[in-house]
């Protein structure tokens, strides 16, 4: 290989936002050679689960002119991470793009460590790379420019155009498949399908599609379970319902048990759910940004530890010791003023 070929570092969340950001900074890098860097680069892409950002750099090699970070929402691990890869393992440039809560409230951090910061709520990671892409007149391909719009609706939770509606269904599943199956190569193979102009074969076959539907349905099934089971015991506050799910559910999926329970209930949804650790959840699901201004309200107050998610679908970190009633009693302020 030539000494002149550049070498990129792309992590992205292993969820569609992330593959589809990924996608595109692989096209606009390594495809056509424009952005971050305009050179011809080898992109070496990995996923990163953002509550494992601690441990990733015992895999990372080094040696790579620019790092770029997708749809990872902000922490004091990752701010380590990216001053360890700056100062020790020989990245020049570092670039972050992301839309979750927690990098909104770290901005002025972010500037500091990295070169290029792109943030902004409005609309998920994946859309502000095309944002970035366009401003510098790139033009991406029309396969991965509607794979952005899936993902757009899909962060909005707004309802997808028939026009739109195969490739959201083939999002859904390509995104549950890595949820299930958590595998780094399939993952990337995913990207590199959507980044590739050129018709490509589908990166699952169709066993391996066999195997993760049979899995999903069965997920799927457990979540809509606990969700009829759990909608009769919800509690009314403001025009919110409000479901404690500390002693049902301490696993995995707990914003798709949110969703599926504002589906049933018709309306937004206040769901406080336990973990293993020194915390409870309480994951928001509201339209119009109200979810975020709730999260907002919560860490105003000082009852939230910390905030994540997106504007419409907000995870918030209580105490444990958190009483019910009191959590209640805030609760119904804090949408009052979201409204």
């Amino acid at each position: 290989m030539s000494e002149n070929i550049k070498r990129v570092f792309v992590a992205g969340d292993w969820d569609a936002d992330g593959v589809v950001a990924a996608a595109l900074i692989v096209y606009s890098q390594e495809k056509i050679g424009k952005y971050p860097l305009e050179s011809k680069a080898v992109v070496d892409k990995i996923p990163l689960d953002p509550d494992k950002v601690k441990y990733f750099l015992a895999s990372f090699k080094g040696g790579y002119d620019l790092a770029v970070f997708l749809d990872i929402p902000y922490s004091e691990y990752l701010g380590n991470a990216m001053k360890m890869i700056k100062n020790h393992f020989g990245v020049s440039q570092i670039v972050f793009i992301d839309h979750h809560i927690t990098s909104l409230q770290k901005a002025r951090e972010l500037q500091a460590l990295a070169d290029i910061v792109v943030i902004d709520h409005k609309m998920p990671t994946a859309g502000l790379v095309l944002w970035e892409l366009e401003k510098k007149g790139i033009t991406v391909h029309q396969r991965l420019r509607s794979f952005v719009e899936v993902v757009k609706y899909m962060d909005m939770g707004k309802r997808v155009p028939e026009q739109y509606m195969k490739l959201f269904e083939l999002t859904k599943m390509l995104s549950k498949a890595l949820t299930v199956i958590r595998d780094e190569t399939l993952w990337a193979k995913i990207v590199e399908w959507l980044a590739t102009p050129a018709p490509l074969p589908m990166p699952l076959d169709d066993a391996l599609w066999g195997k993760v539907k049979a899995i999903i349905e069965e997920r799927d099934k457990e979540v809509a379970d606990k969700a009829m089971e759990l909608a009769v015991g919800a509690i009314k506050v403001g025009d919110f319902r409000f479901i404690d799910a500390r002693n049902e559910w301490k696993k995995r999926g707990v914003t798709a048990l949110a969703s599926k329970l504002s589906t049933i209930l018709k309306a937004p949804v206040l769901l406080l759910a336990g973990t293993n650790r020194e915390y409870t959840l309480l994951v928001i699901k509201a339209s119009h940004g109200r979810a975020y201004r709730i999260a907002k309200y919560l860490v105003g107050e000082g009852v939230a530890l910390d905030i994540a998610g997106h504007p419409n679908l907000a995870i918030v970190r209580l105490p444990k010791d958190l009483e019910k009633q009191e959590l209640i009693k805030i609760l119904y302020q804090a949408v009052y003023y979201s409204t």
